[in-house]
């Protein structure tokens, strides 16, 4: 209990570091910031809504005006892989940089790859899980979100390294100290942290080789399997993947060639890498060929973010051609936390049941909402005096009047409800379509709509 509560201590004080950075960075021109932050999307649609999110913030004076900000959709709503969309990163800033030979040399590089389609928290689907709300106030007031975190907590990064392209997965939070950070490596650098095996089996888990450098991945590898071999500590914890990886501008420019010639980028060399067949992923197909015990035949049976198919079969054997040679380190942060925004079962329960494990953070139940009562959790949300709200319910950005009953652990985003009753245990979700209809999708909150099997998920809807 002493050392959980000399971690939070920790990890609040860093949390208050990392605001301070953030004020610096918009106030002070010589204080190191971020060369380029982009975003990844998967459609136009989607991209449309990051880039509002971001030139509101600019509007406001929030962001860093210096940093270069850039949403990347995948091309033509196809979907060609987290290593797809890191391509299309890695183009865009060539482009920008047209007169360097290393488009990627003395660059600080922040790319969120938040192009999913929240299959499993599906009222983030329109907007993004990225910009989905965190359970808290921001010390200027504001309502927090994923991304406002990422760019908080990130803040202090680009201090910490000379170059390079810092990758994080748009539906997890880490929350760290970034002097942890020890940036002198050449190829890339695994973060992770120690959680015990029992959250590690239902992760990825690096393997270390007793150098601190990343001797195998192991994803999702039974608890069994972790032990035999030797992820697991004595205090049997193991290296968990946070999905924060760290590329130096060498191994950058080795990928980049892979799209282009004489340092322009080839339409033909691009089109072969960032396509729907081959569905290249950033974290199977970039990562794996780092490992120390990563063979090419081995590659070839990895799991695909798509299908395995000749055209990733291919791409992998040039990728590993060009980039195997480097090697990973990996860098174990503790204390550490890692939070993982997931199915709508774990987001309520993070908003419900769990906050107040982070209290520590100053996050609460009700959170910059008009509410007369205790038991729920609200974001942006009014309730009427009249109205009922069950146990471990969640309201974000909801008016509740009337008469309205809403069972428990119900979860209502963006609806307003009059003299309703609204049953337990389910999902009510309004969006506004476009030509200005509405619709309504109502959904069991247990219920899977990534699973591959008819009457896992029921979406209604009224326009």
């Amino acid at each position: 209990m002493k050392y959980e509560k000399m971690n939070n201590l920790f990890l609040r004080q860093s949390y208050l570091d990392s605001w301070e950075d953030y004020e610096r960075s918009l106030k002070k021109k010589s204080f190191i910031k971020w060369d380029y932050i982009i975003l990844t999307a998967s459609n136009k649609a989607q991209e449309t809504a990051y880039r509002n999110q971001i030139e509101n913030r600019l509007e406001k004076g929030l962001l860093p005006e210096e940093t270069t900000y850039a949403v990347l959709p995948d091309p033509e709503g196809k979907r060609v892989g987290s290593g797809g969309a890191t391509f299309q990163v890695m183009r865009y800033i060539a482009e920008q940089e047209p007169e360097r030979e290393n488009p990627f040399k003395n660059r600080r590089i922040l790319v969120i790859h938040s192009g999913g389609d929240s299959k499993r928290v599906p009222q983030y689907s329109a907007i993004g899980k990225l910009f989905s709300p965190v359970p808290r106030e921001l010390p200027d007031g504001r309502s927090s979100t994923l991304f406002d975190e990422f760019i908080v907590g990130m803040s202090g990064v680009p201090s910490r390294i000379q170059e390079g392209m810092l990758v994080l997965s748009g539906d997890v939070l880490l929350l760290f100290n970034p002097l942890q950070i020890d940036a002198q490596f050449d190829g890339a650098a695994a973060i992770s942290i120690k959680e015990p095996v029992a959250t590690g089996k239902n992760h990825g888990v690096f393997l270390n080789d007793g150098h601190d450098y990343v001797k195998c991945f192991l994803h999702k590898q039974t608890e069994e399997r972790l032990r035999e071999m030797g992820a697991v500590n004595k205090a049997g914890n193991v290296d968990l993947d946070t999905g924060a990886v760290l590329f130096g501008s060498a191994l950058l420019q080795a990928l980049f060639r892979l799209i282009s010639t004489e340092g322009k980028v080839d339409e033909k060399k691009f089109r072969q890498f960032c396509n729907e067949e081959a569905r290249i992923s950033f974290y199977g197909d970039f990562l794996y060929p780092l490992a120390n015990d990563s063979t090419l035949e081995d590659f070839y049976k990895e799991a695909a973010e798509g299908q395995l198919n000749e055209a990733l079969h291919e791409c992998r054997t040039q990728i590993w051609n060009a980039i195997h040679h480097f090697s990973m380190k990996l860098l174990c942060l503790s204390p550490a936390e890692f939070i993982h925004f997931g199915t709508t079962r774990e987001l309520r329960s993070l908003v419900t049941k769990d906050v107040q494990d982070y209290e520590f953070l100053d996050w609460k139940m009700q959170v910059n909402s008009a509410v007369q009562k205790e038991g729920f959790a609200a974001h942006n949300a009014y309730v009427g005096s009249r109205a009922k709200i069950g146990k471990e319910a969640y309201l974000e950005n909801c008016y509740i009047l009337g008469n309205s009953e809403v069972g428990d652990g119900t979860v209502l985003s963006h609806v307003r409800i009059m003299d309703r009753k609204i049953p337990e245990q389910i999902v009510m979700h309004g969006i506004e379509l476009t030509g200005g209809k509405k619709v309504i999708r109502i959904y069991g909150v247990p219920d899977n709509p990534k699973g591959k099997y008819p009457g896992e998920v029921h979406f209604s809807a009224r326009h």
